[in-house]
C-alpha cells in the first residue's frame, strides 16, 4: 500500500463530504451564467469549482456524513447524482433568463431577415447568429453588475440549510428517491416553460414594429405597384429593426435587472422544495 492510499483510507470520512460538496459546487459552475459558457477556458472553471468548495465546505453539515467504513460505489455515485441535481437547479434558475434573451434574439432576427448570418456563440462554442450574442452579453453584463454571481454563492450556501448532505450511507444510498430531490428535478423540468415568456417579452417591440411595417409597405406597393418597393424591403426591414432594437436596449436593460432580481425568489422555490 502506497502512500496515497494510505491518505485516502485514513481521511476517508473527511474525503467524501468534500467531493459531494464539489459535486454540488461543480454543477452550479455548469449550470450558471458566464461561469458555464464555453468562453470561460476549463482550468479557470476547475479552479472556481475548487475554490468554492472550499469556501463553502464549512456551510454544509457538520454532522458525519458517511460511516467511517468505506461506502459502495452505487451509495457514493446517488449520492453525487443528488449533490449535482441541486446544483444545476441552483444554476439553473438564474441561466433561465440568458436562456430566454437568446431566444428572444432568434426570433427578431429571423423578422428581420438576417437569420443566416453566423457567427461563434462565445457561450455555447457553436454556431449562432448577431443578436442573440448582442442580448446574451447585455444580460451578462447586468448580471455582473448587480453582482449576481455573489447571489449564486449566497444560494449555495444556504442550500445546505435545506438539502443538507446524507448522513448515512444507507441515506446516500436512496439519495434521488427523497421526495425533495424529486421536486427539484420537477422544477427543471417545468421551468423550462419559462423560456417563452421571457423571450416574447423582450422580442414584443422589435416583432410587433416590424409586423406594422410589412403592412405599411404592403399598402403602399398594393397602391403603387410601379415603385417596385421589393428591392428596398429588405433592407428596410434590417434597418428598422435595428432602430426598434437600440431604441429599447434601455427598457431591456431594466428587463433584466427585474427577471435577475426574481432569480432569489425562484431560488426560493427550489429552497422551498425540501423542505
Amino acid at each position: 500500500m502506497n502512500e496515497f492510499q494510505k491518505f485516502l483510507l485514513d481521511h476517508w470520512v473527511e474525503i467524501v463530504p468534500f467531493l459531494l460538496v464539489l459535486s454540488r459546487t461543480s454543477a452550479v459552475v455548469i449550470g450558471a451564467p458566464f461561469w458555464g459558457g464555453s468562453s470561460t477556458p476549463q482550468t479557470v472553471r476547475v479552479v472556481i469549482a475548487v475554490g468554492l468548495s472550499v469556501a463553502v465546505y464549512p456551510f454544509a453539515s457538520t454532522q458525519p456524513v458517511i460511516s467511517a467504513a468505506a461506502p459502495s460505489l452505487v451509495s457514493l455515485l446517488m449520492a453525487v447524482g443528488r449533490e449535482a441535481l441541486i446544483g444545476l437547479a441552483i444554476g439553473w434558475a438564474a441561466q433561465l433568463l440568458f436562456a430566454g434573451m437568446r431566444l428572444a434574439g432568434q426570433l427578431i432576427e429571423l423578422k428581420m431577415g438576417i437569420g443566416l448570418t453566423q457567427l461563434v456563440d462565445p457561450h455555447d462554442g457553436g454556431q449562432t447568429s448577431l443578436l442573440p450574442v448582442l442580448l446574451d452579453l447585455l444580460a451578462s453584463l447586468v448580471f455582473l453588475a448587480i453582482d449576481g454571481h455573489h447571489l449564486l454563492i449566497r444560494a449555495l450556501a444556504s442550500s445546505y440549510q435545506v438539502f443538507p448532505l446524507a448522513q448515512e450511507a444507507q441515506a446516500a444510498q436512496s439519495a434521488l428517491a427523497h421526495p425533495g430531490a424529486t421536486d427539484v428535478l420537477r422544477f427543471l423540468v417545468l421551468s423550462v416553460g419559462g423560456l417563452f415568456p421571457i423571450a416574447l417579452r423582450v422580442s414584443a417591440p422589435a416583432l410587433i414594429g416590424l409586423l406594422l411595417a410589412d403592412v405599411v409597405l404592403g399598402v403602399m406597393t398594393r397602391a403603387a405597384p410601379q415603385l417596385n418597393l421589393f428591392a428596398v424591403i429588405l433592407p428596410a426591414q434590417f434597418l428598422f429593426g435595428l432602430i426598434l432594437l437600440f431604441l429599447t436596449i434601455p427598457f431591456l436593460v431594466w428587463f433584466c435587472v427585474d427577471q435577475l432580481s426574481a432569480v432569489n425568489g425562484q431560488l426560493s422555490a427550489v429552497f422551498s422544495l425540501g423542505k
